[in-house]
């Protein structure tokens, strides 16, 4: 009993550890404080818009590095950084970040060529074999080379734009302050020369021309390449008609350089702070920095409309990473789920542990989807991301309630494998951009995310955890020495009803979702890929639902029929999307088909282990494995 009790409080104090650990460590050893830090003012939490959607440093450096290198974090001279110091010094420290490998290729000839031995290159790689990339990715070829070479150039542009992020760098100007008042001085002169031109009915100097003519040469190329990948760019300065990049700000006609609060006091501060950011970096001392933080936070406060709490709050839970934290309880919670399979004499402490890991992995799963609803004040659901990390939650809940009120250890480790599976695959998806950012025209609806994709994703989610708890018996049957037909129709039982789960909502989601068809662009059906493929899963979970109802199979061979289950759910979700075919086609994965026939592989290896009837070792006769006889039991034929 004693022993029981110390594990519990373990378990607690383990949870409490593990997700606490990735926010306590960046703050005391990996991040940057000036940089980085969610307890104190930092350049991580001033609040700038990517792809239409407000966020802190931290949300834009992330996603932006993620599309370029599949990390959110990287590498300064060996040792780990942020990804929103990396965006900073992208701007302050240009030269020397054009060093750092912050760009991946996984493709094998392009490696060859940058002359890299890893996955890993740098803008500098990049530029020293610009021609031949660029050959190779604009001569129309479809091979993966010269995808992989257009890529590289997409992802180049991209680093360019964002290095003007937080403010403008005219040459021999020295800094980006000075860029600024060079060219409003530069602007001033070309149009009094214009106007004196005029009143003196003459051609203007060409002389006093030139200097305007040079940095607007410069800033329209900017502007351009900035036009060209509009959901790349960070825009950090507040207007009157939304956020925009300080080559936008001063190529305003009319910007008002002397508005007390207005864009151009904006861009000037970010301007002050981006070079006291600099300064600060080659000397390592950033008191400077600091003050013109302050000043610039002072300005944002008082004079733009920003819900700065939001911002903040997503900074916040950026750092906390409560998916890394849930995945990690995840694999300690089954790992003492199976500690308790071992150790019989321990095996109710143990899965006390269990229970208690489970609960807060899937307490801060759903922590972590009802903060981004609020960061996005949208439905749970809104692309690939989201739908993964909402059915792993989901089914992982149901599990642990199924495994706390003793229906089985099965669901323990369903809950463990479904949950920690949920958060890998969705860490490890293919990056598309923001996985806080929404699918796009008719799908952009509150009510119909909520409506149709939701119950749609709940159907699944019954799926998946009636074929995992399935397959967790049926594996269990395997080494277990005993009489396992109970545990087995207890089993059927349960994964019975969890299929009735699956198959109402599974049928509502696609009837909604035909409404929504309907009314969205006049059409009930139109056989799409994504329509099949619910279909094929409402008439699958109907045929299991029915073959047990009717006693027309055994208690095995409906689990079996459960398990199988996971393969048609996993073509209706995730097939569709690798075929890059229909309407419903939003999170292409290319590459995944070797991890999706991995997934179908490993759940028809298991569909055997339902003809096995074992007791103590001794094979039994047929039918006498305790279930009851069904129509097609071979004790009836």
């Amino acid at each position: 009993m004693r022993f029981r009790g110390y594990t519990a409080i373990f378990a607690a104090f383990l949870s409490l550890f593990a997700l606490a650990w990735p926010l306590a460590l960046w703050e005391a050893f990996i991040g940057d404080p000036f940089y980085d830090s969610v307890f104190s003012r930092s350049l991580s939490s001033l609040p700038v818009s990517k792809a239409g959607r407000l966020m802190p440093v931290s949300s834009a450096a992330a996603d932006s590095l993620k599309s370029m290198g599949g990390k959110s974090a990287t590498k300064l001279d060996g040792r780990k950084i942020s990804a929103t110091k990396w965006l900073w010094l992208l701007d302050a420290a240009r030269e020397k970040m054009a060093e750092q490998p912050a760009f991946r290729t996984d493709n094998k000839d392009l490696q060859k060529l940058l002359g890299v031995s890893s996955r890993s290159y740098s803008y500098a790689d990049f530029v020293k074999h610009y021609d031949e990339i660029y050959a190779a990715a604009s001569s129309g070829e479809r091979t993966p080379y010269a995808r992989a070479c257009g890529d590289a150039v997409s992802a180049a542009l991209s680093y360019v734009a964002l290095a003007g992020t937080f403010g403008i760098d005219l040459p021999f100007a020295g800094g980006s302050a000075a860029s600024m008042a060079a060219w409003k001085k530069a602007v001033g002169e070309a149009m009094a020369e214009y106007d004196a031109s005029r009143k003196e009915k003459r051609n203007p100097d060409e002389g006093k021309l030139a200097a305007a003519a040079d940095y607007l040469s410069k800033l329209r190329s900017a502007d351009e390449l900035e036009r060209q990948y509009p959901n790349s760019i960070v825009r950090a300065i507040p207007t009157p008609k939304g956020f925009a990049t300080p080559t936008q700000v001063v190529l305003n006609r009319d910007l008002d350089w002397e508005a007390e609060g207005g864009a151009a006091a904006f861009a000037k501060a970010y301007a002050e702070l981006l070079d006291s950011v600099s300064s600060g970096f080659k000397s390592g001392d950033y008191s400077a920095a600091r003050a013109k933080l302050g000043t610039l936070d002072a300005l944002l406060r008082k004079n733009a409309d920003i819900d700065f709490f939001k911002i903040g709050f997503e900074n916040f839970i950026n750092r906390l990473d409560l998916f890394f934290g849930g995945f990690i309880l995840y694999v300690l919670g089954g790992l003492f789920l199976a500690l308790g399979a071992a150790f019989s004499s321990r095996r109710e402490a143990f899965w006390l542990a269990a229970k208690i890991l489970l609960a807060f992995a899937a307490g801060a799963q759903c922590a972590a989807i009802l903060a981004r609803m609020y960061i996005q004040m949208r439905p749970p659901v809104t692309n690939m991301y989201s739908s993964v990390v909402f059915t792993g939650a989901l089914a992982s809940l149901v599990s642990l309630v199924f495994f706390a009120r003793g229906r089985g250890a099965t669901f323990g480790f369903s809950c463990a494998v479904i949950g920690g599976l949920s958060i890998l695959v969705a860490m490890n998806l293919p990056y598309s951009g923001d996985t806080m950012g929404m699918m796009r025209a008719v799908l952009n609806s509150n009510f119909w995310l909520t409506m149709h994709v939701v119950t749609i994703m709940m159907g699944y989610c019954g799926v998946f955890l009636a074929g995992s708890a399935a397959a967790m018996r049926l594996v269990a049957n395997a080494f277990d020495r005993g009489d396992f037909g109970e545990a087995t129709g207890l089993a059927a039982k349960n994964v019975y009803a969890i299929l009735c789960f699956a198959m109402l909502f599974s049928f509502l989601g696609t009837m909604l979702g035909g409404i929504w068809a309907d009314m969205s662009w006049g059409r009930f059906w139109g056989w799409d890929p994504k329509e099949n493929g619910a279909l094929m899963l409402v008439l699958w979970c109907a045929a299991a639902i029915h073959a047990k109802a009717l006693r027309l199979v055994s208690d095995r061979a409906f689990l079996a029929f459960a398990v199988f289950g996971n393969v048609v759910a996993a073509w209706a979700w995730f097939g569709v999307n690798l075929m890059g075919l229909g309407l419903h086609s939003y999170g292409f994965m290319e590459g995944g088909w070797k991890w999706f026939f991995a997934f179908v592989a490993a759940n028809i290896l298991i569909l055997p282990l339902s003809l096995l009837k074992y007791r103590g070792g001794a094979p039994l006769k047929p039918g006498a494995d305790g279930e009851k006889n069904c129509a097609f039991d071979e004790k009836n034929t």
